[in-house]
């Protein structure tokens, strides 16, 4: 079965248990079902007895840990997260997605609610990059020698739904994102790309949306070759002193 995926990537330190306390409620509000089951094993077993603990637990980082992964998933609808955090932001990203099933989008409410989630999610966990597609048009951009992307030599792709934080608008240029179709996230200072109506109906292409911003910023998945970090794309460290002037 195919999925939609909401994916996010983050430097801001998200070992937070107000941010994710707050971040949960809402988007059990978004989804309109509860958060029931959060482990840090898939398949996810422990039930989740409040929204204070389920934040806590995806905070518990051992002090000689690096890294944290935890899976979750939503009671009645098969709505599922991955959240994988990092103490070391100048090396390695967050990264945060939301599954939901594909069938969401037989309807405008369903498509509503993914706006509203990519939206919220964008809020409240504040990437630098984030997109929004079917699962299988996002991890179909894989690289030739099947090494995961590294972000700070490229980006994935352009998506049916794109964020980039106003570092990125900056870094491609905002003249380039004229002939985009481009919406604001209320309280955040970067573009929303949103190709179409829905991923199956879209009024520019990703190939061709990729190549208004500069396609060697993007994952080729022809290309064998790694690119160098920091030509096409910023690098973390970069990324971090630009939002700390912000």
């Amino acid at each position: 079965m195919n999925q939609i995926q909401i994916m996010l990537c983050s430097l801001t330190n998200l070992f937070d248990r107000e941010l994710w306390r707050d971040f949960l409620t809402e988007l059990e509000q978004v989804v309109s079902s509860k958060l029931s089951h959060i482990d840090t094993n898939d398949p996810v077993r422990k039930k989740v007895e409040s929204i204070e603990d389920a934040a806590s637990f995806i905070c518990d980082i051992g002090e000689s840990e690096n890294s944290r992964t935890i899976f979750a998933k939503f009671s009645n609808i098969k709505v599922e997260m991955t959240i994988i955090l990092f103490r070391d932001s100048e090396n390695f990203a967050n990264n945060i997605s939301i599954y939901f099933p594909e069938k969401i989008l037989d309807s405008g409410e369903g498509v509503s609610v993914l706006d509203r989630a990519f939206r919220m999610a964008n809020r409240g966990l504040q990437p630098f990059y984030s997109v929004c597609d079917r699962m299988a048009a996002i991890s179909g951009k894989r690289k030739l020698s099947r090494f995961a992307v590294n972000l700070q030599a490229e980006l994935i792709g352009i998506f049916w739904l794109t964020y980039l934080n106003k570092s990125y608008v900056d870094y491609f240029g905002g003249e380039r994102f004229d002939g985009l179709p481009c919406k604001k996230i209320d309280g955040l200072d970067g573009v929303l790309i949103e190709l179409g109506r829905t991923p199956a109906d879209v009024s520019v292409s990703r190939e061709e949306a990729e190549r208004m911003l500069g396609e060697d910023s993007f994952v080729d998945p022809s290309r064998a070759d790694d690119k160098p970090i920091g030509r096409y794309a910023l690098r973390f460290d970069k990324l971090l002193k630009l939002e700390s002037t912000v």
